[in-house]
């Protein structure tokens, strides 16, 4: 993932909590835990505030308080979402072949779900906000991730004690333990694919690396450029050139006195909705404890079109000119100012960095500069599920665009490429004995 603002299923018996667990990695020592005060996410309306709690039970509760009108279709709601919460905690969830959920109404959209329930657009706006977190739009966010989304958070949310650094080097620290060896700083040129089975990599440096068996943690579109054009069918290739992609964001990381602003245990959301319901814009606020005692962070994430920096599309990172660095500032600064509208009038804030579409895909190496990578609409579905299903032996895609985005959706990932190449048998057997 791009970022680490907030992580769900962390706890012991929960499941990002169990996978972390079996990869030998402490959840105490890169995170702590949210919802202190009871809640996770505030999400500020023009009319109306709602609090993300913690707990199955209290967010039901909030949302009949905040949705009167609402009681039967919060009836099904539920119903589907403890369901997909049970399924989670159960194990199944890593055991069924990387598909534990087999009721196909699962699979519908959000959107035509709450038009059959009439769901109010209060209801919606706020249902709505969790498929922001996977840069799917309500309408076409299947039902299966958006519950799993909240169920997540609800189980219990954690933030990262000192960044994405520390838990990037706690990975490759124990990988290393595992006997794992990193080679850094010379890229892979190609994949080499004999007899429609891997046989190694190239690296760009000129070295051969003979294996038969290639993870690749990377956008699917990228990963064509590393075979040989006829590795794939041409009608695979092309539908992996036309999947759509989620929207980018711009981010503004900016330091505030600590006395002024102290660190919130929560989230807030700023959002702007229709008479229907429908979000049409919104900014996510972070306040954070700082590394020293004066100062404290806060990150302020929203919405950036790739195409709104096409005029920049062909620079890279660093090498983009003035103009462009004129506009992220100008753009950073009105989100700061905008913040003022929520924290008060800014203590001493001094801008940090900032980041756009075009920073996520030069550092991410994602084609458009997607946060969430490839789009998992109900109308993609079928398109993306070719993706771990790759017809050449060997090869293996892991990441946020295999299963589904963040640091659940990449762990999971990485778990079954594992069972792709192991098998079923010897990984349940082995998933089983580490538990």
């Amino acid at each position: 993932p791009v970022g680490v603002h907030y992580v769900g299923a962390l706890g012991p018996a929960e499941p990002l909590g169990k996978m972390f667990g079996v990869l030998g990695i402490s959840v105490e020592d890169l995170f702590y835990r949210m919802g202190s005060e009871g809640v996770i996410d505030r999400y500020l309306f023009d009319d109306f505030v709602f609090d993300l709690p913690v707990g199955l039970d209290a967010y039901e509760k909030n949302l009949r308080e905040a949705c009167p009108t609402d009681g039967a279709a919060l009836n099904v709601v539920m119903k589907n979402l403890r369901e997909i919460a049970g399924t989670m905690m159960d194990s199944s969830f890593f055991f069924n072949s990387g598909d534990p959920f087999q009721n196909m109404d699962h699979f519908r959209p959000m959107g035509e779900l709450l038009d059959e329930l009439q769901a109010s657009p209060r209801l919606r706006a706020v249902l709505a906000v969790p498929c922001q977190l996977i840069g799917v739009q309500l309408a076409d966010c299947p039902v299966i991730f958006h519950h799993m989304v909240v169920a997540g958070y609800l189980f219990s949310s954690w933030r990262l004690k000192d960044g994405g650094s520390q838990m990037a080097d706690m990975f490759a620290a124990r990988f290393a333990e595992l006997d794992g060896s990193l080679i850094l700083n010379s890229a892979v040129r190609k994949i080499n694919i004999a007899a429609g089975k891997v046989a190694g990599i190239s690296l760009e440096k000129g070295d051969d690396l003979t294996a038969d068996a290639v993870v690749a943690a990377i956008h699917p579109k990228t990963l064509l450029g590393l075979m040989d054009e006829n590795a794939l069918r041409a009608s695979l290739r092309e539908r992996i050139l036309t999947l759509e992609e989620t929207d980018g964001v711009m981010a503004v990381q900016a330091s505030v006195d600590a006395a002024a602003h102290a660190e919130i245990d929560y989230n807030i959301y700023r959002l702007h909705s229709d008479e229907k319901g429908l979000i049409e814009d919104g900014i996510f606020y972070q306040i954070r404890r700082g590394n020293d005692q004066k100062t404290n962070l806060l990150t302020i994430i929203t919405r950036s079109l790739y195409g709104d920096w096409s005029a920049w599309e062909n620079t890279l990172t660093g090498r983009r000119g003035a103009a462009y660095e004129e506009k992220k500032q100008a753009m950073a600064c009105e989100l700061l100012k905008k913040a003022s509208e929520i924290f008060g009038s800014l203590k001493n804030p001094s801008i940090l960095d900032v980041f756009t579409p075009l920073t996520l895909r030069d550092y991410g190496n994602c084609p458009e500069g997607s946060c969430y990578g490839v789009l998992r609409s109900s109308r993609q579905l079928l398109k993306i599920a070719s993706l771990n299903n790759l017809p050449i032996s060997g090869l293996c895609l892991a990441g946020q665009n295999a299963l589904a985005p963040g640091v659940l959706g990449c762990i999971l990932g990485s778990f079954n490429a594992v069972r792709q190449l192991l098998g079923d048998q010897r990984f349940v057997r082995e998933f089983q004995r580490q538990l």
